[in-house]
């Protein structure tokens, strides 16, 4: 059952979630440990939703677009308190190109 959520992202983004019940969140130091969070939240089998924020998810785009080929977890990006950063668009951009062998502009 894919019933946990995970979030990665800034301390303030990190705190609601903990306000709201999401226990599994983390504030990563470096790209590196952003990556090895992902990877780690992604093996875990009762993982369902992975949630990160769109500046640590730019760090570490190309593991964000290989792991997203998986339908679960679902990896879900989300603007931090300074707004969106376009990397949400330039990943959705990539996933389907990847499936459809074009480009297409969204």
């Amino acid at each position: 059952m894919s019933d946990k959520i995970a979030v990665i992202g800034d301390i303030d983004t990190v705190t609601g979630f903990r306000l709201v019940g999401v226990s599994e969140c983390a504030t990563p130091k470096s790209p590196d440990e952003t990556r090895e969070l992902l990877h780690s939240f992604f093996r875990d089998p009762s993982m369902g939703l992975i949630i990160i924020t769109e500046p640590l998810a730019q760090e570490v785009e190309d593991t964000v677009v290989e792991l997203s080929q998986s339908p679960v977890p679902v990896i879900l990006l989300i603007s931090d308190r300074t707004g969106s950063t376009g990397t949400y668009e330039a990943i959705l951009k990539e996933l389907i190109r990847r499936a459809v062998g074009i480009e297409i502009n969204i």
